[in-house]
């Protein structure tokens, strides 16, 4: 009775694998283009004068070429920017990955964190800190001390 029952339960697991498959081939016998990882980072100004810049980068990383959009959004500030369209292409060792680059300008004390989303792919990347204390300004108001 128990390798009838474990019979009949693998032959389940096997079908709900072969489904699962199909699902992920579109039309044509492609698979649909996915998102494995979603990963952010960004470069704080390395000075304490401001106005600075910082440099931030998402990487893209899927199982096909193809176009990727993706948002960026601060920590506790409600705002999310984008979408913003990542081309993802063959790296040369077996994968695909796109970037997305922008510089940010930086004119006052900044404490915060943002991250990247890829929400048509359920794929969310880390939170990444951005500081910059701005504790020298170099003005810039074209105010004439006197």
């Amino acid at each position: 009775m128990n390798a009838k029952f474990a019979a009949a339960a693998m032959a389940a697991l096997i079908g709900m694998t072969g489904m699962a498959q199909a699902m992920d081939i579109q039309a044509g016998g492609q698979p649909k283009l996915k998102v494995t990882k979603l990963q952010m980072g960004i470069q704080s100004p390395k000075t304490n004068t401001c106005p600075a810049e910082a440099k931030l980068t998402a990487w893209v990383f899927t199982n096909k070429a193809g176009s990727v959009p993706i948002f960026i959004a601060r920590d506790g500030a409600g705002g999310v920017a984008g979408p913003y369209l990542v081309e993802t292409k063959a790296t040369g060792n077996g994968s695909f990955m796109g970037t997305y680059s922008r510089t940010l300008e930086i004119h006052q004390p900044t404490d915060a964190r943002y991250r990247a989303s890829a929400p048509k792919f359920g794929q969310l990347s880390n939170w990444v800190p951005l500081k910059a204390s701005c504790k020298i300004g170099l003005g810039g108001n074209n105010q004439l001390d006197g």
